[in-house]
């Protein structure tokens, strides 16, 4: 079998095809997804350049492609490769392209934003409007992402959320959830470094998965009981408390994926519990970026720190830790 790594290397300078415009990269995150890319062959292809959280500006597109100038600020939608064609395509059901998605996903598929040059179809980037600072332009991606998964609990205002996973998808879950007026958020995470941000994400309440199991066993277990899941860690052991926190007739949204699903067919049978995926976004890429020009949500103080190319394997190490909440990449510091 063979092995898949994740390395520093040269590559030479992108030559854009005729169907392309070439983008210097500002700043690219790094996504806990990115951490997993050699055990994730069937997302990851490998031989490409990592980063799918990146913003930059246009440096130069095709003679035959129109509608941007040089220096515009873009973010750029890593699944916005989209064939038009396709059944997902036509019900505006974007994120289900295979193409975008499975082909050609920036970072995935292609080569991403950990570097200094990328070279892009035009149907991946978005303009930045002033309002949206340098740190945000790199948070637009993961701000889709659970846009998307909030969406898809329906109406939460009033509701009791319980986000599972805090980190940047869980605390921007709490942040979007309290925008969208829930009545209380429960924020479950165990590592002290990420719970810490729990205040500033609108979070009432920050447990760690064993204070909150404790509380589920005790006579006050209604205080943790949750009529909207937002599973954010992709872990097994969460998932299983998130059901048992959940009432009857509840929702539940996976978001992150692991090993081992922790879904219980008889308690989601029992409790008539409604199950979504929430797999990208669709429109949520263009929503999220007005939402961070008007204000809506802050993002920059999730931001851990900002290193240069070189640094990326050891914030790589940082984030498997747990030990950072986001560090993004500046391909020319």
């Amino acid at each position: 079998m063979e092995q898949r790594t994740i390395v520093l290397g040269h590559r030479p300078v992108p030559t854009p095809r005729p169907d392309q415009v070439l983008v210097e990269v500002d700043l690219c995150g790094i996504c806990g997804s990115d951490l997993h890319s050699p055990g994730l062959p069937q997302v990851y292809r490998g031989g490409f350049v990592l980063g799918h959280e990146m913003s930059g500006r246009v440096q130069r597109a095709a003679e035959g492609i129109s509608g941007w100038r040089v220096g515009e600020r873009v973010a750029l939608n890593p699944n916005g490769n989209v064939c038009g064609a396709c059944e997902y395509c036509r019900a505006g059901r974007y994120n289900f392209c295979h193409q975008a998605t499975m082909e050609t996903a920036l970072g995935l598929q292609s080569d991403g934003g950990l570097a200094p040059l990328v070279a892009v179809s035009p149907k991946t980037l978005r303009r930045l409007p002033a309002g949206v600072g340098r740190l945000d332009g790199a948070w637009v991606e993961p701000a889709a992402t659970a846009l998307r998964a909030l969406r898809r609990a329906g109406d939460v205002s009033g509701a009791t959320v319980l986000v599972t996973g805090g980190g940047p998808i869980g605390q921007l879950a709490c942040r979007l959830a309290a925008h969208s007026r829930a009545g209380r958020i429960i924020l479950v995470e165990p590592a002290e470094e990420r719970r810490a941000f729990a205040a500033a994400s609108h979070a009432d309440v920050a447990l760690t998965p064993d204070e909150a199991a404790a509380q589920l066993a005790s006579a006050g277990q209604s205080a943790l009981q949750a009529d909207v899941v937002l599973e954010c860690s992709g872990s097994a052991s969460a998932t299983a408390l998130a059901l048992e926190a959940l009432r009857p007739g509840g929702v539940f949204v996976v978001v992150g994926a692991g090993n081992g699903s922790g879904l219980d067919p008889a308690t989601i049978l029992l409790k008539e519990i409604t199950v979504h995926g929430s797999f990208t976004y669709a429109g949520e890429f263009d929503d999220a970026i007005q939402l961070l020009a008007d204000g809506a949500i802050e993002v920059a103080d999730l931001t851990t720190d900002v290193v240069p190319l070189g640094a990326a394997l050891s914030a790589l190490e940082s984030l498997r830790a747990a030990q950072t909440m986001k560090v993004l990449v500046d391909p020319h510091a």
